[in-house]
């Protein structure tokens, strides 16, 4: 009994022990089994974070490729908008400059208006002195026979109108031209005394007066000379090269012809003329001797060499400082009674042009220059600084100016 009591015992006891044990392996089992699925499903779970990871990744490089792409863009935009600013504002400046020089354009217009409205009313009321004329004189010409008395040095297109307001056209009426006559004209197209007469337009007219013929027989004769010419001196020029000589005063269309003829294009070659020079153009172009320095030629050529402008750039800025000079001081002159300043030695026709832009026209007016005066004018002028004291402009007006008065009471 008690034997099987024990073997009962032990029984249970080993019983309880396999139970124990396969409990024990159905745990473990269950742990692994639970343990193999859940990591298979966490596993999967993280493969797709990984790879949502991965996925958030390429999109944030791509993020920061687009941002920096925008911020370069942005970049781009700003300066386009700095630089369109930039444009507005040039704009907006060109817009003001054109508005500016489309006032300017109208005033100009108007001006040039007024100015050939008084031209037509000048020219007809010069026409209306012919009857002072003596066509039997110098005899009559029509438009349709007309020269170009340009070619006169001394005649520009002003003072043809002038010549054509009374009939005369052609070189051959000029050359015919009486002393009686030439101050009847003097007087009809007011006109500075005593310039026909220092020009030589007689004395010019008469050489114009020729057949072509003999013309070119002319031009012929002056080629011929200018192995006589030093062009290593003067330097040469070809007709491409060509300045408009007749700028310079003494300088007329035929002159400037004959000029062209010994291959004397440019102002710079004039400039550069010596006494040596002066005489050998002066006989081969068979002009009036002294001509060349009455008029300075040199000297205006040199200016013209220095200033780099044309002629009417340089007249036109000299007119526009008219308002420095005094004339409540010198007095107010017209053109109509100007006098022959070249008549005061040191006024050349070239020194005297710019001061008529001045409207100084007279001796008396010249007579008053101050100290004051006279630095202004020549540093408007642009001639050398003592060159009014030292030629004695003041002195000699006042002489002139007694003179004036002396006959006025004879």
């Amino acid at each position: 009994m008690n034997t099987l009591t024990i073997l009962l015992e032990q029984t249970k006891t080993a019983a309880a022990i396999e139970i124990i044990l396969l409990l024990l392996v159905a745990v473990i089992i269950g742990y692994v089994t639970a343990w193999l699925y859940y990591k298979s499903i966490y596993s999967k779970k993280i493969e797709i974070l990984e790879s949502e990871n991965e996925e958030l990744k390429r999109k944030t490089e791509g993020l920061k490729a687009d941002k920096s792409n925008l911020q370069m863009l942005l970049l781009e935009k700003d300066n386009e908008v700095i630089h369109l600013n930039k444009e507005i504002k040039a704009l907006k400046a060109l817009n003001t400059e054109s508005v500016q020089e489309t006032d300017d354009l109208i005033l100009i217009n108007k001006e040039t208006e007024q100015l050939l409205s008084e031209r037509d009313e000048a020219l007809a009321e010069i026409a209306k002195r012919k009857h002072l004329l003596n066509y039997n004189s110098f005899g009559k010409a029509s438009d349709t026979e007309k020269d170009d008395l340009k070619m006169i040095s001394g005649i520009g297109p002003f003072i043809e109108e002038r010549l054509h307001a009374l009939d005369i056209y052609t070189f051959k009426q000029i050359s015919k031209f009486t002393k009686k006559d030439v101050e009847t004209i003097n007087l009809a197209i007011e006109y500075f005394s005593g310039r026909i007469e220092r020009d030589e337009w007689v004395e010019q007219a008469k050489e114009l007066v020729r057949t072509e013929k003999e013309r070119i027989e002319l031009l012929e004769r002056i080629r011929a000379k200018k192995t006589r010419i030093y062009y290593d001196r003067i330097g040469l020029a070809k007709k491409e090269e060509a300045d408009d000589l007749t700028v310079i005063n003494g300088i007329g269309g035929w002159i400037n012809e004959k000029l062209n003829v010994l291959d004397i294009y440019t102002y710079r070659q004039i400039s550069k003329f010596n006494e040596e020079d002066i005489d050998i153009v002066t006989d081969a172009i068979e002009f009036f001797p002294g001509r060349i320095e009455r008029d300075e030629w040199i000297y205006q050529a040199q200016e013209l060499v220095r200033i780099e402008i044309s002629k009417a750039e340089l007249l036109k800025r000299i007119s526009k400082m008219k308002n420095r000079i005094y004339y409540d001081r010198l007095g107010v002159a017209n053109k109509q009674y100007a006098n022959n300043l070249t008549l005061i030695k040191g006024i050349s026709s070239w020194i005297e042009e710019r001061l008529n832009l001045l409207d100084i026209f007279t001796y008396e007016q010249i007579s008053k220059l101050t100290p004051e005066d006279v630095e202004i004018i020549t540093e408007i002028l642009e001639i050398s600084e003592d060159r009014i004291e030292k030629e004695n402009w003041v002195g000699q007006a006042s002489e002139l100016v007694k003179y004036q008065i002396n006959k006025a009471t004879v």
